[in-house]
């Protein structure tokens, strides 16, 4: 075996690769982020309302937590309406998200030629109708229109503003939106059951993931009942609990010598004390420690607690069937949290795209002062994430902290990258394969 290096990898949101260097007894896999991304450097010295907007390059979902941030640094609370159209806008993009994901697992065993083959050739068996990739694209292609909607642009939204939102919906717009919502919400539950039948479980899709798993971590999730942070351990149980305000000082950052990106962990849990920079880990190689923690749906589910979707909790409850009750940390139980949120995703979408819900007196409560501190953290589809502002009297920035999924779950992606390449048939003859239990390990989280 020679050393490897695996890059581009598919279906990743940053620049990326995996180097794998040889060992006869122990491959050892560095999952490695190729790019800075410094949002401080590019946010300080501008005026605070232009965050929103400029924060969307980080993912759709930063746009509005920016717009919450600035909610309690102006000391205002949004109308009803503009709360709805943000949630709204919000499970719209939980759904493109995760209706992506799921897209893009089933397009990885589809031979895209395999239409053109003769009747008597041998080729790959198909698991599914032919036309069903594009019924796939079709209803993501709806929700992209409805984010577009209620955001302005779909990928770039610019519709959540200080206090609320920037404009009423035009009066069409509301029977689309409807319609949008049944068509979503009958899909997802035709993907559903497409999924426990042909992806979850022994000889389907996943064969072969069913024993792939991360060692048991710790977990960051957002309380649904008083918007507190809540921390909950590898076994499942709350460990800690604490406003917003306090992630800074419960959650330390390190970063390490061989990638860009830096890593979280549970405060006082490395051996680099006070927040310095240093190696994350205890070597130059990812090993489990029951420090490390992670976001996103699986996370979300490991909580435990009852979904208030009719459908999707009947799903969460076939996971629990399937695989045993929570916390899960494997590969075919994070694709099953994306199928679970999806359904809720589209119930919730269901419930909020009706006129009595997106219309109302007023849009926005107009701010009449400005505070120095503001910050917000909310549940995005791809995990929680925090904003923390500093502004000086004039509104300027002057300070910004952002703790993104992509710091926070910087070590689930190592450790899991290293399991992927253990697990694989790590030879010349399938390197290809190794690549491709990769991607497909990384893709869920």
């Amino acid at each position: 075996m020679k050393n490897m290096t695996f890059e581009p990898l598919r279906w990743q949101e940053d620049p990326v690769r995996v180097t794998v260097f040889d060992d006869p007894e122990h491959p050892q896999a560095y999952f490695q982020v190729t790019a800075p991304r410094d949002m401080g450097r590019i946010c300080k010295g501008r005026p605070v309302e232009e965050l929103p907007r400029i924060l969307t390059m980080m993912s759709p979902a930063h746009h509005l937590v920016s717009a919450m941030a600035l909610d309690r640094l102006f000391g205002v609370e949004p109308p009803p309406m503009a709360l709805n159209m943000r949630q709204a806008l919000l499970q719209t993009h939980v759904f493109r998200h995760h209706l992506r994901k799921l897209y893009f697992l089933i397009s990885s065993r589809q031979n895209p030629f395999q239409i053109h083959r003769k009747g008597g050739s041998r080729g790959a068996i198909q698991l599914f109708p032919p036309h069903f990739l594009d019924e796939i694209m079709h209803h993501e292609a709806l929700s992209q229109e409805a984010a577009t909607i209620l955001g302005g642009r779909c990928d770039h939204p610019l519709s959540a503003v200080t206090g609320g939102v920037s404009r009423f919906l035009k009066e069409g717009y509301y029977h689309r939106l409807s319609e949008i919502a049944q068509f979503c919400l009958a899909f997802a539950n035709r993907l559903s059951e497409f999924f426990r039948d042909a992806v979850f479980g022994d000889g389907k899709l996943l064969d072969g993931f069913q024993n792939l798993r991360i060692e048991p971590m710790a977990s960051l999730t957002l309380s649904k009942k008083d918007g507190n942070v809540v921390l909950t351990d590898s076994l499942g149980k709350e460990k800690d609990r604490f406003t917003p305000d306090m992630m800074f000082k419960k959650i330390d950052i390190y970063t390490a010598s061989w990638t860009r990106e830096p890593f979280a962990c549970i405060q006082g849990s490395s051996e680099n004390p006070g927040g310095k920079t240093g190696d994350m880990f205890h070597s130059e190689f990812p090993v489990p420690n029951p420090h490390f923690l992670f976001v996103g749906p699986l996370a979300r589910l490991n909580s435990r607690e009852a979904l208030e979707s009719s459908l999707a909790e009947e799903e969460r409850q076939r996971l629990i069937e399937a695989l045993g009750p929570f916390p899960h940390f494997g590969v075919v139980a994070a694709y099953w949290a994306l199928v679970v949120e999806l359904l809720q995703a589209a119930e919730k979408m269901n419930g909020l795209y009706v006129e009595e819900k997106l219309t109302g007196p007023a849009i926005r409560t107009i701010p009449s002062e400005i505070g120095e501190i503001g910050f917000a953290a909310l549940e995005s589809p791809q995990g929680l994430i925090y904003h923390h502002y500093r502004t000086d009297k004039r509104g300027i920035v002057e300070e910004i902290e952002i703790l993104g999924t992509r710091t926070v779950n910087n070590a689930l992606r190592c450790l899991l990258t290293q399991k992927a390449v253990e697990s694989a048939p790590f030879r010349e003859q399938a390197v290809k394969e190794t690549q491709n239990r990769i991607e497909i390990s990384l893709l869920p989280f």
